[in-house]
């Protein structure tokens, strides 16, 4: 499956129990990006179900036929992997600020583990009664629990969990950066300058390995999301300026490349010029929601935006093979407007069962739990070389 057929990412939280920027609601969310976040999402269900090629043999025909006017929009759906990369660079950072390396690991196995065991298991029992979709065997599906699937050459039982492993990667590398310290303006600096240059690097050198595990075509984005960060974090100076023109414009490079890819893909012409400014719409709507100081919208509002912004992970892991299976079924029974309705209906439906069934009583115990389980690694290493250090340095360590 090709990179425009599926879309990203893992959606973190907008959250931090650290840092408390005014344009925050209550319970310490930025709503504006939950709201951003579902936005993306709704566009990448749209562009799987009536923008790709994959789609064509549930419909029976070419998308651009069943949807000639939806698809003139939902064809650039494609974008929402870089926004969605975007937005995880400016949250991720925002989530690990003031953790030590235990609580940042935690809290990532806490956000992602949960819902995306929910839709292995789901989707696991859709394909015994399903005959079309992805098919795997027992063995592949036990290794997709993993999320790491894609190293061992194993089918994602989801179109979209190829970014999974994508966002993974970026988050060892965060893991690094604060193996080195806490998130100082130098380092979130030195981060977004040198990651992007070294895939970049890597590519032009042909160091295959290192392009794998630095996804050099990606990098941008998240880099252009941390330096949005640090923009809200620390204000705006000249340095972080001229590093955000620097990675807007490997950002549109990025994207009117892949453009001419999309069209390909999809069989269709998709603009450039659209795909830019569309790209450079989204960084505007990134720093746009994150403002320090803006006004906090109202209590129901901001409740609903909440709420939307968690469903969103659970609906972008289950929507292709369940929205599949809908047009699948009711393409030729009824109309496509009423089967495309169908298909997001029966997606939000498990993203709501999941996020409330599953989720909310299960991902902060398991937090917690990994949390405790590594400090306790932690404590103990450091008494064994508190121990080794005596031992090597006592009265007799000299004697032979």
């Amino acid at each position: 499956m090709t990179r425009q057929e599926s879309m990203p990412a893992t959606l973190p939280e907008a959250t931090t129990p650290t840092t408390g920027g005014k344009d925050r609601n209550s319970s310490g969310r930025l709503v504006g990006i939950d709201a951003l976040r579902f936005a993306a999402a709704a566009a990448v269900l749209l562009y799987h179900f009536t923008a790709t090629s994959t789609v064509t043999g549930y419909w029976g025909v070419d998308p651009v036929d069943a949807f000639p006017m939806l698809n003139e929009i939902t064809r650039y759906g494609w974008l929402a992997v870089e926004l969605f990369f975007m937005i995880s660079g400016f949250v991720i950072l925002l989530t690990a600020d003031g953790r030590g390396i235990a609580g940042f690991v935690a809290s990532r196995v806490g956000r992602l583990f949960p819902a995306y065991w929910a839709c292995i298991l789901l989707t696991a029992g859709l394909q015994q009664v399903w005959s079309g979709g992805r098919r795997t065997s027992l063995t592949e599906t036990l290794v997709n629990l993993t999320m790491v699937q894609d190293l061992f050459q194993v089918t994602g039982l989801q179109v979209v969990f190829w970014t999974l492993l994508v966002e993974l990667k970026f988050y060892l590398l965060v893991f690094v950066v604060l193996a080195l310290g806490p998130l100082t303006r130098n380092r979130v600096l030195a981060f977004a300058t040198l990651w992007p240059l070294a895939g970049w690097a890597a590519q032009t050198f042909g160091a295959q390995w290192l392009v794998d595990w630095l996804v050099p075509n990606y990098a941008p984005y998240f880099a252009v999301g941390m330096l949005l960060f640090l923009v809200y974090r620390d204000g705006f100076d000249l340095v972080s300026g001229l590093l955000l023109i620097g990675g807007v414009t490997l950002c549109v490079l990025r994207v009117l490349d892949a453009a001419g890819r999309a069209a390909d893909l999809q069989g269709v012409p998709v603009n450039p010029v659209i795909s830019a400014m569309l790209m450079l719409m989204s960084i505007v709507a990134v720093w746009a929601t994150t403002l320090p100081g803006r006004t906090v919208p109202p209590r129901r509002v901001a409740a609903v935006l909440g709420t939307v912004g968690g469903l969103t992970y659970p609906i972008y892991l289950v929507h292709t093979q369940f929205g599949y299976a809908v047009i699948d079924l009711l393409a030729h029974q009824t109309t496509r407007t009423v089967a495309l309705f169908a298909a997001g209906a029966l997606s939000l439906a498990l993203a709501v069962a999941i996020h409330y069934g599953v989720e909310r009583p299960t991902s902060v115990r398991l937090r917690r739990a990994v949390q405790s389980a590594l400090l306790r690694c932690s404590t103990a290493l450091r008494s064994r070389g508190r121990l080794r250090t005596r031992t090597t340095s006592g009265p007799d360590a000299t004697q032979v």
